[in-house]
C-alpha cells in the first residue's frame, strides 16, 4: 500500500473511532450514566491529537482538561473547567487567525452569521446577567472568548471550520442556559455533547497537518 494511502486510511479510521466514541458519550450523557462517562469523555480529545500542529494540540489538550474537570461537581470543578476552556479558546483564536481571510466578514452570508452571533451573545449575556450570581464576570469573560473563536472560525476559508465555531458557541450556550436558567431541551446532554464533539473535530481538521 502506498504510504500516503495508508496515512489517509489511518486518519479515516480515527475519524470513525472518534465519531463512535462521541456518539456513545452523548448517549451516556443523555441517559445519566455518569460513571461510564468517566471512561468515554476523557478519551475524546486524545483521539483528535495525532498529526496536529502544536497550536491545535494545545487547544485540544486544554479542552480535554476541561472535559475531565467538568465530570466533577460543585463550583471548584465548574471554574476549573471554565478556566481550561477559556485558555483553550485563546489557543483556537491564535490558530484560526493564521491563514484567515480578512475579507470574509465584510459582506455576504458569513457577515450575516457574524451579526447573528453578536446578537445571540448580547441577548444571552443580558438574560443570564442576574442569574449567574458570583460567576457573573467569569461567565462574561468566557462567553467573550467563545464568541472570539466562533468569529475567528468564520474567517477561515473552510466552511467546515466555520461550522465548528458555530457549534462550539451553540454547545456552550446550552450548558449556560441549563446551569444558570434551568432551561433544557429533550435529551439535553446529548445535544450538548454532540455539538461539542463535532465542534472540536471540525476546528481540529481545519488546522495544518
Amino acid at each position: 500500500m502506498h504510504p500516503s494511502r495508508r496515512s489517509r486510511l489511518t486518519t479515516r479510521q480515527r475519524h470513525v473511532a472518534y465519531a463512535a466514541l462521541a456518539t456513545a458519550d452523548a448517549v451516556l450523557a443523555a441517559t445519566g450514566h455518569e460513571r461510564l462517562r468517566r471512561l468515554t469523555k476523557p478519551a475524546l480529545m486524545p483521539l483528535l491529537l495525532p498529526g496536529r500542529d502544536r497550536r491545535t494540540r494545545t487547544a485540544l489538550l486544554l479542552g480535554g482538561a476541561g472535559d475531565v474537570a467538568l465530570l466533577g461537581s460543585g463550583d471548584a470543578a465548574f471554574l476549573t473547567g471554565l478556566g481550561a476552556f477559556f485558555v483553550g479558546h485563546l489557543a483556537w483564536i491564535d490558530q484560526l487567525r493564521r491563514g484567515a481571510d480578512p475579507r470574509s466578514l465584510r459582506h455576504g452570508s458569513r457577515a450575516a452569521v457574524a451579526g447573528g452571533y453578536l446578537v445571540a451573545f448580547t441577548g444571552l449575556n443580558a438574560y443570564l446577567w442576574r442569574r449567574t450570581g458570583p460567576h457573573r464576570l467569569a461567565v462574561l469573560g468566557y462567553s467573550t472568548v467563545l464568541l472570539g473563536t466562533a468569529l475567528a472560525a468564520l474567517r477561515s476559508p473552510s466552511p467546515a471550520t466555520a461550522a465548528g465555531g458555530g457549534l462550539f458557541l451553540a454547545s456552550d450556550s446550552l450548558i449556560a442556559l441549563e446551569k444558570f436558567a434551568g432551561l433544557t431541551l429533550p435529551a439535553h446532554e446529548a445535544w450538548v455533547m454532540g455539538s461539542y464533539a463535532a465542534a472540536q473535530a471540525l476546528l481540529a481538521d481545519g488546522g495544518p497537518r
